[in-house]
């Protein structure tokens, strides 16, 4: 077992609120691990459902189980299966279809944990008698002994695809968002506000901001060797194999700026002139026009005219133009990306 992947259960306790009954690993405690605890605390319908956080994608069961000593006659708990994203590099939604198909196995796990008995005895145990940062250490050895049977069980039904069948180095089909751009347009800024904006929508429900994790780990700027004349990506070779795995592409320009406009459309044209030559079909395209200072001296007809958007439109390829300010514009930066993710899906 590892941070690769994590199943924990937690609990809702009366007195001290969300706790952890048990983890195969112990979450660290870093921004880049879900709090579990604040999940449980805002949701308590029964039902299964998809959370993102920063580095990793989880999948939470919540359910109830009968009890004397609850009040209401019922205890609160969440099975969750954690999975960090790096794992995912083969398709942007295939975490989502991954966690997804995990429902069946977690609502099985959670009818064996209604049948344990002395489980909710356990739950309400003493809390002053903690020595250690699981609750499982208060069970008594049956108990626990069995618990940690169906445990492993489940452990071993959620990951086997990871356990049994690991990639082999350099086998694996990568799948890539490349950003590319004239210099001094924004690319890393772009790329890092996107994480920001991420980080401060977690708790929304919309498809974008659940994907949108996955669509980090995928994104890659593609840069642009002048004496080479070639471009560079950091997974493959050469720029034969950058075109091949593209999934998307991120086109950045100085919406103000008639050189950046030319720059970006010159690098544009040599990626479509790539994917021509490699018979390979285009995949979709968002072109963002960074608006400088809130300066758009360049409006859209002059971007569909010289980067020829509408011809690929009419080709079949999934085109789109956003002029917004990059540091500013969340919601726009928003919009253009759920259409992007939405392309891919």
């Amino acid at each position: 077992m590892s941070q690769d992947q994590i199943l924990c259960i937690s609990y809702f306790d009366n007195v001290i609120g969300p706790n952890t009954l048990y983890c195969s690993e112990p979450l660290l405690k870093s921004i880049e691990t879900p709090d579990l605890g604040r999940i449980l605390e805002f949701n308590d319908e029964p039902g299964t459902f998809i959370f993102a956080y920063r580095k990793y994608q989880t999948v939470n069961h919540i359910f109830y189980i009968n009890s004397k000593l609850a009040r209401g006659g019922k205890d609160l708990m969440m099975i969750s299966y954690l999975v960090k994203t790096a794992i995912f590099k083969d398709e942007i939604v295939d975490v989502f279809k991954y966690l997804d198909s995990k429902t069946p196995i977690l609502e099985e796990f959670a009818s064996e944990i209604k049948k344990l008995k002395e489980i909710s005895t356990l739950l309400h145990s003493e809390k002053s008698a903690i020595s250690s940062a699981t609750i499982l250490d208060l069970a008594n050895d049956t108990l626990k002994k069995e618990f940690l049977r169906i445990f492993n069980k489940y452990y071993s039904k959620l990951t086997p695809r990871f356990q049994f069948e690991p990639p082999l180095k350099g086998k694996r089909k990568i799948k890539k968002i490349f950003i590319f751009g004239a210099p001094k347009v924004g690319k890393t800024t772009f790329l890092k506000n996107i994480e920001l904006i991420q980080f401060l929508n977690i708790k929304n429900d919309d498809i974008t901001t659940r994907i949108l994790e996955v669509l980090i780990e995928n994104l890659e700027i593609l840069h642009y060797d002048e004496d080479k004349k070639e471009f560079k990506c950091k997974l493959f070779g050469n720029f034969d194999d950058c075109i091949k795995n593209a999934q998307g592409f991120i086109g950045l320009t100085n919406i103000s700026d008639k050189k950046s406009i030319g720059k970006t459309n010159k690098l544009f044209n040599i990626i479509k002139d790539k994917c021509i030559e490699l018979e390979n079909e285009m995949a979709p395209v968002l072109i963002i026009g960074n608006k400088f200072d809130n300066r758009e001296k360049y409006n859209m007809e002059y971007i569909f005219e010289n980067f020829n958007l509408e011809d690929l439109k009419q080709k079949g390829v999934k085109v789109k133009y956003q002029p917004l300010n990059i540091m500013t514009d969340d919601e726009e930066v928003m919009k253009s990306l759920r259409w992007l993710i939405k392309s891919l899906l």
